[in-house]
């Protein structure tokens, strides 16, 4: 019977183990979906012209730095909501060709990036985005909105988006949900159990009342693509998908074919089409 015990320590280790991990895990989640890019803001840089560096107070006393290109006349505003990693500052050349043509655009910078005061949570990102979305509207009006979300970027855009007086909303790399997404990575852990963070663009994503546009990857290794069209399937009209083939995580900013500045570009006609 020696081997029971041995069996017995064997599983009691791995237990040990199972639950050390499920406790680092819990303990770092934070980390884990808010990858803190503290690098400071500053100014943008002078290659982009209308693109100027502006200060956004928000509710409970913070003041965060970001960057914006006002609108030509009869042009959207695009309010930009980057992904986890690194700071707003890195999107603007991608959207250069689009503050050329004309849009507006809000690179909207969260609390804890950038350089900005305050700690990263779901509850103060979308505390946040509301603050931007009524900033813009205040120093924009009559100017169309569109809300860009990336990756972790649209579990804040599509909430606002429901919202009246949105014009349209972009989701690049969209996921289902951040437990949807943990599960996929950490099969082995109670994530929808443990989850701080939800993000749930699923639930919410039925509810969309205006043009949405949808790019994802076929490759993407950080969010897959089914969570795309598996949003895609459960938005209704008017909707657009377009899933690039080789192309990996944020679609628009990794794409070199220009399909995905195509779709976005007729996505932004349509949206500013007088009625």
């Amino acid at each position: 019977m020696r081997w029971l015990g041995f069996a017995f320590w064997i599983a009691a280790a791995v237990f040990f183990l199972w639950a050390l991990a499920v406790a680092a895990l819990w303990a770092l989640q934070d980390r884990i979906v808010f990858q803190f890019d503290d690098r400071p803001l500053g100014d943008p840089p002078s290659t982009i012209g209308g693109l100027v560096a502006a200060t956004l107070a928000t509710a409970d006393g913070l003041d965060l730095h970001f960057w914006l290109a006002p609108p030509d006349p009869g042009r959207a505003v695009i309010v930009y909501f980057h992904g986890n990693g690194g700071n707003a500052g890195d999107r603007a050349d991608a959207l250069a060709p689009l503050i050329a043509a004309g849009q507006g655009v809000v690179l909207a910078e969260y609390r804890g990036y950038g350089g900005n005061p305050g700690k990263p949570s779901e509850v103060a990102f979308l505390a946040d985005g509301a603050a931007y979305l009524d900033a813009v509207r205040s120093r924009f009006p009559g100017h169309r909105i569109v809300l860009w979300g990336e990756s972790l970027g649209g579990g804040i855009a599509l909430p606002l988006a429901l919202d009246d007086g949105v014009a349209g909303v972009i989701l690049d790399s969209p996921f289902t949900s951040v437990p949807a997404l943990a599960a996929e990575k950490y099969p082995w852990v109670p994530v929808d159990a443990l989850l701080r963070t939800r993000f749930d663009n699923l639930a919410r994503i039925g509810e969309l009342r205006v043009p949405l546009l949808i790019l994802h990857g076929e490759r993407d290794p950080i969010v897959p693509v089914s969570h795309g069209r598996r949003l895609l399937a459960a938005a209704g009209e008017p909707k657009t998908g377009i899933f690039l083939p080789g192309i990996g995580h944020l679609a628009f900013l990794v794409d070199d074919s220009g399909a995905a500045r195509m779709a976005v570009e007729g996505f932004l006609a349509v949206v500013e089409r007088p009625e």
